[in-house]
Protein backbone atom coordinates (compact mmCIF):
# COMPACT_ATOMS: atom_id res chain seq x y z
CA UNK A 1 0.00 0.00 0.00
CA UNK A 2 1.50 3.64 -0.62
CA UNK A 3 1.06 6.10 1.90
CA UNK A 4 0.35 9.58 1.04
CA UNK A 5 1.34 12.25 4.00
CA UNK A 6 -0.35 15.44 4.23
CA UNK A 7 0.22 18.39 7.00
CA UNK A 8 -2.77 20.15 8.91
CA UNK A 9 -1.68 23.42 10.33
CA UNK A 10 -3.73 25.63 12.32
CA UNK A 11 -3.17 28.28 15.25
CA UNK A 12 -6.12 26.25 16.88
CA UNK A 13 -5.66 23.09 17.90
CA UNK A 14 -9.35 22.23 17.64
CA UNK A 15 -9.85 22.89 14.30
CA UNK A 16 -7.10 20.47 12.94
CA UNK A 17 -8.45 18.03 15.22
CA UNK A 18 -11.64 18.04 13.34
CA UNK A 19 -10.21 18.61 10.19
CA UNK A 20 -8.77 15.03 11.01
CA UNK A 21 -11.59 13.59 12.42
CA UNK A 22 -13.89 14.89 9.46
CA UNK A 23 -11.60 12.94 6.78
CA UNK A 24 -10.68 10.27 9.12
CA UNK A 25 -13.52 9.34 11.58
CA UNK A 26 -10.81 9.37 14.28
CA UNK A 27 -7.89 10.36 15.42
CA UNK A 28 -5.24 7.39 16.35
CA UNK A 29 -2.78 9.40 18.05
CA UNK A 30 -2.98 12.87 19.82
CA UNK A 31 -0.70 15.32 22.42
CA UNK A 32 -0.37 18.94 22.61
CA UNK A 33 0.82 19.73 19.46
CA UNK A 34 0.48 16.71 17.32
CA UNK A 35 -2.84 14.80 16.10
CA UNK A 36 -2.45 11.94 13.49
CA UNK A 37 -5.28 9.69 11.55
CA UNK A 38 -5.28 7.91 8.43
CA UNK A 39 -7.37 7.53 5.61
CA UNK A 40 -8.12 4.25 3.66
CA UNK A 41 -8.68 5.66 -0.08
CA UNK A 42 -8.82 1.96 -1.18
CA UNK A 43 -6.53 -1.04 -0.85
CA UNK A 44 -3.69 0.98 -2.94
CA UNK A 45 -3.42 3.91 -1.01
CA UNK A 46 -3.77 5.66 2.25
CA UNK A 47 -3.33 8.93 3.48
CA UNK A 48 -2.13 10.03 6.55
CA UNK A 49 -3.11 13.75 7.93
CA UNK A 50 -0.60 15.01 10.48
CA UNK A 51 -2.07 18.36 12.36
CA UNK A 52 0.42 20.60 13.73
CA UNK A 53 -0.63 22.74 16.45
CA UNK A 54 1.43 26.15 15.89
CA UNK A 55 1.72 29.20 18.15
CA UNK A 56 4.34 32.08 18.37
CA UNK A 57 6.80 29.50 20.39
CA UNK A 58 7.05 27.21 17.23
CA UNK A 59 10.17 28.76 15.88
CA UNK A 60 12.19 25.57 17.01
CA UNK A 61 9.37 23.31 15.11
CA UNK A 62 11.83 21.45 12.04
CA UNK A 63 9.67 22.55 9.52
CA UNK A 64 12.50 21.12 6.96
CA UNK A 65 12.39 17.91 8.48
CA UNK A 66 8.86 17.53 8.67
CA UNK A 67 8.08 19.03 5.13
CA UNK A 68 10.39 16.68 3.00
CA UNK A 69 7.86 13.93 2.51
CA UNK A 70 4.47 15.85 2.68
CA UNK A 71 2.74 15.98 -0.60
CA UNK A 72 0.77 19.05 0.50
CA UNK A 73 -0.24 21.36 3.30
CA UNK A 74 -3.91 22.51 4.49
CA UNK A 75 -3.62 25.43 6.46
CA UNK A 76 -6.64 26.48 8.75
CA UNK A 77 -7.45 29.55 10.25
CA UNK A 78 -10.47 31.77 11.88
CA UNK A 79 -11.77 33.80 9.07
CA UNK A 80 -13.51 36.32 11.76
CA UNK A 81 -10.27 36.23 14.01
CA UNK A 82 -7.01 38.46 12.80
CA UNK A 83 -4.45 36.44 15.46
CA UNK A 84 -5.49 33.59 13.61
CA UNK A 85 -4.54 34.19 10.42
CA UNK A 86 -1.03 36.47 11.64
CA UNK A 87 -0.42 33.47 13.62
CA UNK A 88 0.01 31.12 10.21
CA UNK A 89 1.12 33.77 8.13
CA UNK A 90 5.21 33.04 8.65
CA UNK A 91 4.46 29.27 8.52
CA UNK A 92 3.06 29.82 5.08
CA UNK A 93 5.44 32.33 4.10
CA UNK A 94 8.58 30.28 5.20
CA UNK A 95 7.15 27.09 3.37
CA UNK A 96 6.00 28.34 0.31
CA UNK A 97 9.48 30.33 0.18
CA UNK A 98 11.26 26.45 0.84
CA UNK A 99 9.16 24.25 -0.39
CA UNK A 100 7.23 23.02 -3.44
CA UNK A 101 3.96 21.51 -2.51
CA UNK A 102 0.55 22.36 -2.94
CA UNK A 103 -1.32 24.52 -0.44
CA UNK A 104 -4.91 25.02 0.36
CA UNK A 105 -5.58 27.61 2.94
CA UNK A 106 -8.93 26.75 4.48
CA UNK A 107 -10.53 30.38 6.13
CA UNK A 108 -12.84 28.37 8.77
CA UNK A 109 -16.57 29.85 8.76
CA UNK A 110 -19.39 29.73 10.80
CA UNK A 111 -22.52 28.21 9.37
CA UNK A 112 -24.31 30.61 6.85
CA UNK A 113 -23.43 32.23 3.63
CA UNK A 114 -19.58 33.41 2.51
CA UNK A 115 -18.52 36.62 3.95
CA UNK A 116 -16.77 38.98 1.16
CA UNK A 117 -12.84 39.01 1.07
CA UNK A 118 -12.18 42.11 1.65
CA UNK A 119 -9.34 43.61 -1.26
CA UNK A 120 -6.53 44.24 2.15
CA UNK A 121 -7.01 40.58 2.70
CA UNK A 122 -4.30 39.78 0.63
CA UNK A 123 -2.04 42.94 0.76
CA UNK A 124 0.78 43.73 3.18
CA UNK A 125 -0.56 41.61 6.31
CA UNK A 126 -1.92 39.14 4.14
CA UNK A 127 -1.21 36.10 2.36
CA UNK A 128 0.42 36.05 -1.17
CA UNK A 129 -0.67 33.10 -2.97
CA UNK A 130 1.11 31.62 -6.17
CA UNK A 131 -0.13 29.11 -8.21
CA UNK A 132 0.94 26.49 -5.67
CA UNK A 133 -2.03 27.81 -2.99
CA UNK A 134 -5.62 27.56 -3.41
CA UNK A 135 -7.58 29.74 -1.02
CA UNK A 136 -11.02 28.76 -0.15
CA UNK A 137 -13.81 29.03 2.82
CA UNK A 138 -14.89 25.87 4.97
CA UNK A 139 -16.26 24.23 8.10
CA UNK A 140 -13.63 21.83 9.04
CA UNK A 141 -16.02 20.04 11.32
CA UNK A 142 -18.23 19.77 8.82
CA UNK A 143 -16.72 15.86 6.59
CA UNK A 144 -18.27 17.42 3.42
CA UNK A 145 -16.51 20.63 3.59
CA UNK A 146 -13.46 19.03 4.80
CA UNK A 147 -13.55 16.37 1.76
CA UNK A 148 -13.96 19.51 -0.48
CA UNK A 149 -10.71 20.73 0.62
CA UNK A 150 -8.50 17.61 0.76
CA UNK A 151 -10.61 16.91 -2.85
CA UNK A 152 -8.63 20.06 -4.06
CA UNK A 153 -5.47 19.29 -2.65
CA UNK A 154 -5.35 16.11 -4.76
CA UNK A 155 -6.53 17.48 -7.53
CA UNK A 156 -4.18 20.24 -7.67
CA UNK A 157 -1.21 17.21 -6.98
CA UNK A 158 -2.58 15.69 -10.33
CA UNK A 159 -2.27 19.02 -12.13
CA UNK A 160 1.02 18.94 -11.36
CA UNK A 161 1.42 14.79 -12.38
CA UNK A 162 -0.15 16.32 -15.82
CA UNK A 163 2.15 18.81 -16.38
CA UNK A 164 5.61 16.63 -15.89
Amino acid sequence: MKIGEVAVISQNGQQKDDFIRSICRKIDLKNERISFGKFDANDQLALHLYGLSIDDQDNDLSWDLISRKMLGYIVIFDWENQISLESIKPVVDNLSYNMRAPFIIIANIKEGKKPPIPSSFFKNKGIVLSTDFRFTFGQVNKPESARKSLRLLVDMLLERVNNF
